[in-house]
Protein backbone atom coordinates (compact mmCIF):
# COMPACT_ATOMS: atom_id res chain seq x y z
CA UNK A 1 0.00 0.00 0.00
CA UNK A 2 3.19 1.88 -0.27
CA UNK A 3 2.53 5.55 -2.26
CA UNK A 4 5.33 7.58 -1.77
CA UNK A 5 8.59 7.22 -1.38
CA UNK A 6 9.96 8.27 1.77
CA UNK A 7 12.20 11.23 2.76
CA UNK A 8 14.74 9.29 5.05
CA UNK A 9 15.59 7.74 1.79
CA UNK A 10 17.55 11.02 0.22
CA UNK A 11 19.70 9.95 3.39
CA UNK A 12 20.94 7.10 1.71
CA UNK A 13 22.65 8.81 -1.27
CA UNK A 14 25.32 5.64 -1.46
CA UNK A 15 22.77 3.09 -2.50
CA UNK A 16 23.76 1.87 -6.22
CA UNK A 17 20.16 0.20 -6.40
CA UNK A 18 16.38 1.06 -6.00
CA UNK A 19 14.00 -2.07 -6.51
CA UNK A 20 10.55 -0.95 -6.14
CA UNK A 21 7.61 -2.98 -7.53
CA UNK A 22 3.65 -3.39 -7.12
CA UNK A 23 3.19 -0.40 -4.89
CA UNK A 24 0.87 2.57 -5.14
CA UNK A 25 3.77 5.16 -5.63
CA UNK A 26 2.53 7.20 -8.61
CA UNK A 27 5.63 9.66 -8.43
CA UNK A 28 9.64 9.83 -7.92
CA UNK A 29 10.84 12.76 -6.09
CA UNK A 30 12.63 15.17 -7.31
CA UNK A 31 15.81 14.29 -5.13
CA UNK A 32 16.44 11.16 -7.01
CA UNK A 33 18.91 13.34 -8.50
CA UNK A 34 21.18 12.79 -5.36
CA UNK A 35 21.78 9.24 -6.18
CA UNK A 36 24.90 9.35 -8.22
CA UNK A 37 26.05 5.94 -7.82
CA UNK A 38 22.74 4.91 -8.79
CA UNK A 39 23.55 1.78 -11.47
CA UNK A 40 19.88 0.38 -11.22
CA UNK A 41 16.53 1.59 -11.26
CA UNK A 42 14.10 -1.16 -11.27
CA UNK A 43 10.18 0.39 -10.71
CA UNK A 44 7.97 -1.72 -13.03
CA UNK A 45 4.24 -2.55 -11.35
CA UNK A 46 4.00 0.36 -9.67
CA UNK A 47 1.44 3.81 -11.22
CA UNK A 48 4.04 6.09 -11.64
CA UNK A 49 2.66 8.86 -14.17
CA UNK A 50 5.54 10.47 -14.88
CA UNK A 51 9.36 11.02 -14.74
CA UNK A 52 11.19 13.76 -13.09
CA UNK A 53 13.93 15.68 -15.56
CA UNK A 54 16.34 15.08 -12.16
CA UNK A 55 16.62 11.65 -13.69
CA UNK A 56 18.90 13.58 -16.23
CA UNK A 57 21.40 13.50 -13.66
CA UNK A 58 22.02 9.71 -12.95
CA UNK A 59 25.14 9.91 -15.33
CA UNK A 60 26.06 6.51 -13.64
CA UNK A 61 22.48 4.84 -14.63
CA UNK A 62 22.95 1.57 -16.80
CA UNK A 63 19.55 0.01 -16.06
CA UNK A 64 15.79 1.78 -15.94
CA UNK A 65 13.11 -0.44 -16.07
CA UNK A 66 9.89 1.53 -15.75
CA UNK A 67 7.63 -0.87 -17.06
CA UNK A 68 3.49 -1.79 -16.51
CA UNK A 69 3.20 2.18 -15.08
CA UNK A 70 1.08 4.75 -16.31
CA UNK A 71 3.76 6.69 -18.18
CA UNK A 72 2.32 8.71 -21.01
CA UNK A 73 5.75 10.38 -22.09
CA UNK A 74 9.52 10.20 -21.61
CA UNK A 75 11.54 13.49 -20.25
CA UNK A 76 14.04 14.71 -22.90
CA UNK A 77 16.65 14.72 -20.19
CA UNK A 78 16.79 11.20 -19.76
CA UNK A 79 18.87 11.46 -22.86
CA UNK A 80 21.90 12.62 -20.30
CA UNK A 81 21.95 9.24 -19.05
CA UNK A 82 25.01 8.65 -21.18
CA UNK A 83 26.04 5.01 -19.75
CA UNK A 84 22.57 3.79 -20.05
CA UNK A 85 22.16 0.53 -21.14
CA UNK A 86 18.81 -1.17 -20.95
CA UNK A 87 15.44 0.79 -21.30
CA UNK A 88 12.99 -1.21 -20.51
CA UNK A 89 9.38 1.30 -20.88
CA UNK A 90 6.67 -1.09 -21.82
CA UNK A 91 2.92 -1.89 -20.84
CA UNK A 92 2.20 2.02 -20.27
CA UNK A 93 0.06 1.12 -22.83
CA UNK A 94 0.22 5.58 -23.58
CA UNK A 95 3.62 6.17 -25.43
CA UNK A 96 3.23 7.58 -28.82
CA UNK A 97 6.79 9.00 -28.97
CA UNK A 98 10.29 9.17 -27.70
CA UNK A 99 12.18 13.10 -27.69
CA UNK A 100 14.80 13.26 -30.07
CA UNK A 101 17.34 13.59 -27.38
CA UNK A 102 17.34 9.95 -26.94
CA UNK A 103 19.69 9.64 -29.76
CA UNK A 104 22.41 10.61 -27.22
CA UNK A 105 21.62 6.91 -25.76
CA UNK A 106 25.37 5.18 -27.59
CA UNK A 107 24.97 2.63 -25.15
CA UNK A 108 21.94 1.36 -25.20
CA UNK A 109 22.07 -2.10 -26.37
CA UNK A 110 18.33 -3.05 -24.98
CA UNK A 111 14.91 -1.25 -25.64
CA UNK A 112 11.38 -2.86 -25.32
CA UNK A 113 8.34 -0.42 -25.82
CA UNK A 114 6.32 -3.05 -26.20
CA UNK A 115 2.74 -2.46 -25.06
CA UNK A 116 2.17 1.29 -25.75
CA UNK A 117 0.38 3.46 -28.97
CA UNK A 118 3.86 3.99 -31.03
CA UNK A 119 3.03 4.34 -35.00
CA UNK A 120 6.27 4.41 -35.77
CA UNK A 121 9.89 3.26 -34.59
CA UNK A 122 10.91 6.53 -33.14
CA UNK A 123 14.10 8.39 -34.90
CA UNK A 124 16.35 8.37 -31.76
CA UNK A 125 15.53 4.42 -31.43
CA UNK A 126 17.25 4.23 -35.42
CA UNK A 127 20.16 6.49 -34.20
CA UNK A 128 21.30 3.87 -30.80
CA UNK A 129 24.02 2.87 -33.00
CA UNK A 130 24.86 -0.42 -29.95
CA UNK A 131 21.12 -1.36 -30.16
CA UNK A 132 21.25 -5.59 -30.13
CA UNK A 133 17.08 -6.35 -29.12
CA UNK A 134 14.60 -4.44 -29.53
CA UNK A 135 10.81 -5.27 -28.76
CA UNK A 136 8.23 -2.83 -30.10
CA UNK A 137 5.45 -5.36 -30.37
CA UNK A 138 1.79 -4.70 -29.37
CA UNK A 139 1.97 -1.38 -30.86
CA UNK A 140 -0.01 0.34 -34.09
CA UNK A 141 2.84 -0.26 -36.26
CA UNK A 142 1.82 0.25 -39.90
CA UNK A 143 5.34 0.05 -41.45
CA UNK A 144 9.24 -0.05 -40.74
CA UNK A 145 11.38 2.59 -41.92
CA UNK A 146 13.06 1.97 -45.08
CA UNK A 147 16.47 2.89 -43.13
CA UNK A 148 16.10 0.18 -40.49
CA UNK A 149 19.17 -1.48 -41.57
CA UNK A 150 21.38 1.46 -39.80
CA UNK A 151 20.84 -0.71 -36.87
CA UNK A 152 23.48 -2.90 -37.46
CA UNK A 153 24.40 -4.27 -34.15
CA UNK A 154 20.87 -5.20 -33.59
CA UNK A 155 20.34 -9.62 -33.16
CA UNK A 156 16.85 -9.60 -32.31
CA UNK A 157 13.59 -7.52 -33.50
CA UNK A 158 10.04 -8.34 -31.80
CA UNK A 159 7.26 -6.70 -34.35
CA UNK A 160 4.51 -9.08 -33.44
CA UNK A 161 0.71 -7.54 -32.55
CA UNK A 162 1.04 -4.80 -35.18
CA UNK A 163 -0.91 -3.75 -37.99
CA UNK A 164 2.04 -4.34 -40.37
CA UNK A 165 1.57 -5.12 -43.83
CA UNK A 166 4.79 -5.93 -45.33
CA UNK A 167 8.41 -6.03 -44.48
CA UNK A 168 10.91 -3.92 -45.85
CA UNK A 169 13.73 -5.89 -48.23
CA UNK A 170 16.42 -3.73 -45.63
CA UNK A 171 15.79 -6.23 -42.79
CA UNK A 172 18.03 -8.93 -45.25
CA UNK A 173 21.15 -6.25 -44.86
CA UNK A 174 21.43 -6.28 -41.25
CA UNK A 175 24.00 -8.98 -40.56
CA UNK A 176 23.80 -9.58 -37.08
CA UNK A 177 19.81 -9.39 -37.26
CA UNK A 178 19.61 -13.77 -35.80
CA UNK A 179 15.70 -13.41 -34.63
CA UNK A 180 13.03 -11.09 -36.34
CA UNK A 181 9.30 -12.27 -34.44
CA UNK A 182 6.04 -10.98 -36.69
CA UNK A 183 2.57 -11.83 -36.39
CA UNK A 184 -0.86 -10.51 -37.39
CA UNK A 185 -3.54 -10.66 -40.74
CA UNK A 186 -2.54 -8.44 -42.02
CA UNK A 187 0.65 -9.41 -43.47
CA UNK A 188 0.19 -9.72 -47.17
CA UNK A 189 4.32 -9.37 -48.27
CA UNK A 190 7.37 -10.80 -46.93
CA UNK A 191 10.21 -10.48 -49.32
CA UNK A 192 11.54 -13.66 -50.04
CA UNK A 193 14.59 -12.84 -49.59
CA UNK A 194 14.22 -12.94 -45.62
CA UNK A 195 12.90 -16.43 -46.04
CA UNK A 196 16.17 -17.45 -47.87
CA UNK A 197 18.77 -15.58 -45.99
CA UNK A 198 22.07 -16.72 -45.72
CA UNK A 199 22.72 -14.60 -42.73
CA UNK A 200 21.25 -16.90 -39.87
CA UNK A 201 18.17 -14.84 -39.79
CA UNK A 202 15.67 -16.73 -38.43
CA UNK A 203 11.90 -15.48 -39.33
CA UNK A 204 9.19 -16.79 -36.94
CA UNK A 205 5.63 -15.89 -37.68
CA UNK A 206 3.09 -16.02 -35.34
CA UNK A 207 -0.69 -15.78 -35.93
CA UNK A 208 -2.14 -13.40 -33.11
CA UNK A 209 -4.81 -15.69 -31.26
CA UNK A 210 -8.09 -14.02 -30.62
CA UNK A 211 -8.54 -12.58 -27.30
CA UNK A 212 -11.98 -12.12 -25.37
CA UNK A 213 -13.41 -9.19 -25.42
CA UNK A 214 -14.07 -7.19 -22.20
CA UNK A 215 -17.24 -5.99 -21.49
CA UNK A 216 -16.92 -3.60 -18.13
CA UNK A 217 -17.92 -0.20 -17.60
CA UNK A 218 -15.03 0.40 -16.09
CA UNK A 219 -12.33 1.84 -18.55
CA UNK A 220 -9.73 1.57 -15.83
CA UNK A 221 -10.14 -2.16 -15.05
CA UNK A 222 -9.92 -2.71 -18.50
CA UNK A 223 -6.90 -1.31 -19.39
CA UNK A 224 -5.60 -3.42 -15.79
CA UNK A 225 -6.78 -6.49 -17.73
CA UNK A 226 -5.21 -5.42 -20.89
CA UNK A 227 -1.87 -4.97 -18.81
CA UNK A 228 -2.01 -8.32 -16.95
CA UNK A 229 -2.46 -9.82 -20.65
CA UNK A 230 0.83 -8.02 -21.71
CA UNK A 231 2.66 -9.42 -18.76
CA UNK A 232 1.28 -12.94 -19.54
CA UNK A 233 2.76 -12.50 -23.00
CA UNK A 234 5.75 -11.23 -22.28
CA UNK A 235 6.55 -13.91 -20.18
CA UNK A 236 5.97 -16.06 -22.92
CA UNK A 237 7.71 -14.90 -25.57
CA UNK A 238 10.92 -14.62 -23.25
CA UNK A 239 10.75 -18.19 -22.96
CA UNK A 240 9.77 -18.92 -26.32
CA UNK A 241 13.32 -16.97 -27.22
CA UNK A 242 15.09 -18.89 -24.44
CA UNK A 243 14.56 -22.15 -25.31
CA UNK A 244 15.52 -21.18 -29.01
CA UNK A 245 18.56 -19.90 -27.55
CA UNK A 246 18.87 -23.62 -26.13
CA UNK A 247 18.20 -25.62 -29.07
CA UNK A 248 21.10 -23.71 -30.61
CA UNK A 249 23.38 -24.77 -28.16
CA UNK A 250 22.29 -28.42 -28.01
CA UNK A 251 24.82 -30.42 -29.76
CA UNK A 252 23.35 -32.24 -32.94
CA UNK A 253 24.73 -35.48 -32.30
CA UNK A 254 24.13 -38.27 -29.47
CA UNK A 255 27.19 -40.07 -28.52
CA UNK A 256 24.86 -42.95 -26.69
CA UNK A 257 21.43 -44.03 -26.67
CA UNK A 258 19.77 -46.69 -24.34
CA UNK A 259 16.18 -48.61 -24.74
CA UNK A 260 14.28 -50.66 -22.40
CA UNK A 261 11.21 -52.41 -23.97
CA UNK A 262 9.18 -54.66 -21.36
CA UNK A 263 6.50 -57.22 -23.28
Amino acid sequence: HLQELPDSLKEQTYLKEWHVYDTLIQTIPAYIALFQDLRVLELSKNQINNLPAEIGCLKNLKVLNVSFNNLKSVPPELGDCENLETLDLSGNMEITELPFELSNLKQLTFVDVSANKFHSIPICVLRMSNLQWLDISSNNLKDLPEDIDRLDELQTLLLQKNKLTYLPRALVNMPKLSLLVVSGDDLVEIPTAICESTTGLKFVSLKDSPVEKIVCEDTEEIIENEREREQVEKEFMKAYIEDLRERESTPSYTTKVMLSLQL
